[in-house]
């Protein structure tokens, strides 16, 4: 199999269907991700409105594009030398096609917001497949994320761990250059 029907497999997984959640954007929006927006990926990805490129990192990383810049092409995911079989992969799936959903969607809205959901749904679908937490780097934006699902399914204090994602996402260096701006899909 290759990867592409890889992701449309994990796309339109069960464990990715029960992904759903919403909350309040930083500037006081409604952002909501539910498994409908795994599928209007898949049938982007099927109908070859999004691209895939293999090996485009040298590292166990993936991406999506959703304009062109810095020598990337829009609608487009890039892949690393991920593990191909593992449920970090298809939860970085999952993340990435946050980003392409809310493209698809032609959705503008604070980076910052765009990440946040990203990595809860990442944790979403970690902890519908049975991924246990503790294999997740402590303080993580994948481990916080994680946290804000069980919170949500608790009960807790959802909004809480959304924050605390907001709040690692602010400090991590990789996301530096760009968390501060705006994100707008432009389909």
């Amino acid at each position: 199999m290759g990867v592409k029907q890889q992701m449309l497999d994990i796309l339109r997984s069960p464990d990715t269907a029960r992904i759903n959640f919403s909350f309040k954007t930083t500037d006081n929006k409604d952002l909501s991700i539910d498994g409908e927006a795994f599928v209007k990926v898949a049938n982007a990805l099927a109908a070859d409105q999004i691209k895939v490129v293999e090996g485009r990192f040298n590292t166990d990383i993936a991406m999506y594009s959703a304009s062109f810049s810095m020598g990337s092409d829009s609608n487009t995911f890039y892949l690393g030398k991920n593990p191909r079989w593992s449920r970090n992969f298809n939860a970085l799936i999952v993340h990435e096609s946050v980003h392409a959903f809310f493209d698809l969607t032609r959705r503008s809205m604070p980076w910052i917001d765009n990440e946040a959901a990203a990595y809860v749904a990442q944790g979403f679908y970690l902890r519908n497949s049975g991924y246990a937490r503790g294999r997740l780097e402590p303080g993580s934006e994948s481990s916080i994320g994680y946290l804000a699902v069980n919170e949500l399914k608790d009960g807790g204090d959802f909004q809480y761990f959304v924050n605390e994602v907001r709040k690692a996402l602010k400090t991590d260096p990789q996301y530096h250059s760009y968390i501060n701006s705006t994100f707008t899909g432009d389909g």
